[in-house]
């Protein structure tokens, strides 16, 4: 079991936006920083995947995942690689994981949709209404 760390080496960036593809409807970002592995101070190790937010925390991806509501997973999300990068630059020492509840009843019901189609095409459909849901914002 591998602990979780605060280096970008050891992060995966995902880009939610545009898959590559480039046209009126499709923008880079959201991006979406992920790490597999264990909080540094679990008193039971358990690998799991954790999430930073623009806050320069991170946090277990079920406890957004289990409360069924893609608006809440907003703040698991940066607008830019720059903005990424930023938080990066910002995190030393020890990472600071927030220990979040997990409602077993929503997590459970999140895998079984999960099950159902591919979970990385609802995570594009996922970034598609949040970048709705920022220009609504803006407005």
């Amino acid at each position: 079991m591998r602990t979780i760390t605060n280096h970008y080496h050891d992060a995966q960036v995902v880009d939610l936006g545009s898959r590559g593809k480039r046209g009126p409807y499709l923008e880079d970002g959201p991006y979406l920083v992920t790490q597999i592995g264990v909080a540094p101070c679990d008193p039971i190790p358990k690998t799991r995947m954790f999430v930073l937010r623009p806050d320069g925390c991170w946090v277990d991806f079920n406890a957004y995942a289990c409360q069924g509501k893609p608006e809440v997973m907003d703040e698991l999300v940066f607008p830019s690689i720059a903005e990424v990068m930023q938080t990066f630059s910002r995190l030393f020492g020890q990472p600071r994981v927030l220990d979040l509840p997990i409602n077993e009843e929503g997590l459970k019901a999140w895998i079984e949709r999960q099950a159902a189609g591919d979970p990385l095409q609802a995570a594009y459909a996922w970034a598609i209404e949040y970048r709705k849901r920022q220009r609504d914002k803006r407005r």
